[in-house]
C-alpha cells in the first residue's frame, strides 16, 4: 500500500473528471453549469471503486491505476481515438469500421496493462500531467459560474419596458387555452419546394381544413432557436438582452430570460394552468413551469455524455435505438391531464436533425452513426454528399412529423370544451444551406423562412394574422386579440448570430431573404 498521498493513483479519478468537466466547457453556454455536479461524482467514485477493487485483486494499484485509466480513455474517448485512426489511416482506407477502430483500442490497452509495471515515479508523473489537464476545462468553467449571476442580471435590465406592455392585460372574458407547438427547423412551404423539392401543400391544406391560417410569408427574428425562442416569448427584438456579455455568459442571460419571459409569467398570473413537454434540449426546457411532462430520468447534459462514449454505438449495433420524437409524443393526450384554462408548450426536434427515423416511423441509426443535433454547416461541412444526406432525412422526418401533427391538432380541436388556440410553427427554417458563423456563405432564404400557422376556435386569431408576420411580434397579435392589450408591431426585423460569438449580430434585409441561393 502507498503511504503518502502524492504517492497514491489519483489520475484516474482525474481522468474520470476530466470527461464531465470538458463537455461541460465545451458546451458554449446551453446548459446549466449545475447538470455537471452529478455525472462528476458518479465517474470519480466509479474510478475509485474499480481502482480500489482491481487493486485488491492484482496486489498493485499502481498497476491497477494504468489498468483503470486505460478503460475510462477507451471509453471516453473512443470516438476521438477513431477519428485520429481515420486520419492516419485515410491514405489507405476512406473509414475504419468503427468495430474494428474498437477491437485494435482494446487489443493495444490489454497489451500495454499485461506488459507494464508502473510504479510510484510514474503515479507520480501521471498525476501531475492529468491535473494540468483537468485544470483547464475546471477552470473555464468555475471562471463561468463567477459571472453567471451578474450575466443574468444584464439579461434582466431589458426586461422592464417589455414586459410593463403585458401590465395591461384585461382579466375579462373567457380566457383560451393555449397549445403552442414548436416545430425545430420546420421551413416554410416555399422554402421547403425550392431547396429540398418537396411540395408540402398537403400538409398545408389539412391544417387549412381544420381552420388554421398559414402566414405564408413569414419570417423568423434570428437564426438560432435560443434567440428566436426568447424572441417570441418576450415579444421583443432582445437589444440590450445579456448587456455586454459575450459566449456562454450570453446564453446564460438569454437562457435565464426565456425562463422568465412575460408571456408565459403573466398567463401564470391570469389563472393558466401552465405546462412544457420534456425536450432534449436545455435552452428550451422550460421546468420552471407548473408542470414538466413526461420528465426524463436522465438530464440532457448526462444523455449527451453518454452518447460520447463507446457504448453508445454498441448499443446502436444491438439495434437499442429511440426516436428523437417518438410517435407517442404525438399520440398521447397531454391536453387531458391539464386544467383549463391551460397553456401547453411542446417544442419538438423536428425535422431539425438527428434524422433518425423514416416518414413510416421506423426508428434508423441517425446519419453518421451518431446522434447528434448538428444542424447546418456542423453537418453538411458544404459538402455536396452531405446537404444531400441532409434534404433526404430532413425531408422523410417532415413527412413523419406531418402525420403526426395533423393527427394531433385534429385530437385537440375536436376534443377541445372550451375556447382554444393552436399554435404550430417553426423557430426557424431548415439548415440545409445555413453556415453557422458565416451569413455570407448561408441562405437566408431557407433560414429565416419558418413555417407558422395559427387556429382559434372563434376565428379572431385567424383574422388577425399579418401573412407577412415575424414571429417576434406572435404574442404581441395573440394577447392584442385576446387579453385587451394594444401593443405596437415591432418592425420585421432578422438578425443571423454567430455560433461561436453569440454576440456577433448582423441584420438580414428582406431582398437578402427574397434572393434565390442558386437552385436545391
Amino acid at each position: 500500500m502507498t503511504r503518502k498521498l502524492s504517492d497514491f493513483p489519483l489520475y484516474p479519478l482525474l481522468l474520470a473528471a476530466y470527461f464531465p468537466l470538458y463537455l461541460m466547457s465545451a458546451d458554449l453556454g446551453m446548459t446549466n453549469l449545475v447538470d455537471v455536479v452529478r455525472p462528476l461524482a458518479v465517474c470519480v467514485v466509479l474510478a475509485l471503486a474499480a481502482t480500489w477493487a482491481l487493486g485488491r485483486v492484482l496486489r498493485d494499484v499502481h498497476r491497477a491505476a494504468l489498468w483503470v485509466a486505460m478503460a475510462f480513455i477507451v471509453i471516453f474517448d473512443f470516438r476521438l481515438l477513431q477519428q485520429m485512426i481515420d486520419g492516419a489511416l485515410s491514405f489507405w482506407i476512406k473509414e475504419l469500421p468503427g468495430i474494428y477502430a474498437l477491437a485494435a483500442m482494446v487489443v493495444v490497452a490489454l497489451l500495454i496493462g499485461w506488459r507494464a509495471r508502473p510504479g510510484a515515479n510514474v503515479t507520480r508523473i501521471a498525476n501531475v500531467i492529468v491535473a494540468v489537464m483537468v485544470a483547464f476545462p475546471a477552470v473555464s468553467l468555475a471562471q463561468r459560474a463567477l459571472v453567471v449571476n451578474t450575466a443574468v442580471a444584464g439579461g434582466q435590465q431589458s426586461a422592464g419596458q417589455t414586459d410593463a406592455a403585458f401590465d395591461a392585460v384585461k382579466d375579462g372574458g373567457e380566457r383560451p387555452d393555449i397549445v403552442h407547438i414548436v416545430l425545430d427547423g420546420y421551413s416554410r412551404g416555399d422554402v421547403l419546394a425550392r431547396y429540398y423539392g418537396f411540395d408540402n401543400s398537403a400538409f398545408l391544406d389539412g391544417l387549412k381544413g381544420m381552420g388554421f391560417a398559414v402566414a405564408d410569408r413569414a419570417t423568423s427574428p434570428f437564426s438560432q432557436t435560443l434567440q428566436s425562442m426568447t424572441s417570441i416569448f418576450t415579444a421583443s427584438d432582445l437589444d440590450g438582452v445579456g448587456g455586454d456579455r459575450t459566449g456562454a455568459e450570453l446564453r446564460d442571460a438569454l437562457r435565464d430570460r426565456l425562463k422568465h419571459n412575460p408571456v408565459m409569467g403573466t398567463l401564470d398570473r391570469l389563472g393558466y394552468q401552465t405546462a412544457a413537454l420534456d425536450i432534449r434540449y436545455d435552452p428550451v426546457r422550460m421546468d420552471q413551469l407548473d408542470r414538466l411532462l413526461d420528465r426524463h430520468p436522465l438530464s440532457n447534459f448526462e444523455v449527451t455524455g453518454l452518447r460520447q462514449t463507446v457504448f453508445y454505438p454498441i448499443a446502436l449495433k444491438l439495434g437499442l435505438r429511440e426516436a428523437s420524437v417518438p410517435p407517442e409524443t404525438f399520440t398521447k393526450p397531454y391536453e387531458r391531464e391539464l386544467t383549463g384554462p391551460y397553456f401547453l408548450y411542446m417544442h419538438m426536434l423536428t425535422p431539425h436533425p438527428p434524422f433518425d427515423i423514416t416518414r413510416n416511423g421506423e426508428v434508423l441509426p441517425p446519419e453518421g452513426g451518431f446522434w447528434s443535433m448538428n444542424d447546418g454547416s456542423h453537418y453538411t461541412k458544404h459538402q455536396p454528399e452531405r446537404e444531400e444526406s441532409y434534404r433526404r432525412g430532413y425531408v422523410e422526418k417532415l413527412v413523419y412529423t406531418n402525420d403526426g401533427i395533423l393527427s394531433l391538432v385534429r385530437r385537440v380541436i375536436g376534443e377541445a370544451k372550451r375556447p382554444t388556440i393552436v399554435i404550430v410553427h417553426g423557430d426557424h427554417g431548415g439548415g440545409k444551406h445555413f453556415d453557422h458563423d458565416s451569413a455570407e456563405q448561408s441562405c437566408m432564404g431557407e433560414r429565416f423562412a419558418p413555417l407558422l400557422a395559427v387556429y382559434s376556435s372563434d376565428g379572431r386569431l385567424q383574422q388577425a394574422l399579418p401573412p407577412d408576420i415575424n414571429l417576434t411580434n406572435l404574442y404581441r397579435v395573440v394577447f392584442n386579440t385576446y387579453f385587451g392589450t394594444d401593443m405596437p408591431m415591432l418592425p420585421s426585423r432578422s438578425v443571423f448570430i454567430g455560433w461561436k460569438r453569440p454576440e456577433q449580430r448582423r441584420v438580414i434585409t428582406p431582398e437578402e431573404i427574397a434572393r434565390s441561393c442558386g437552385g436545391s
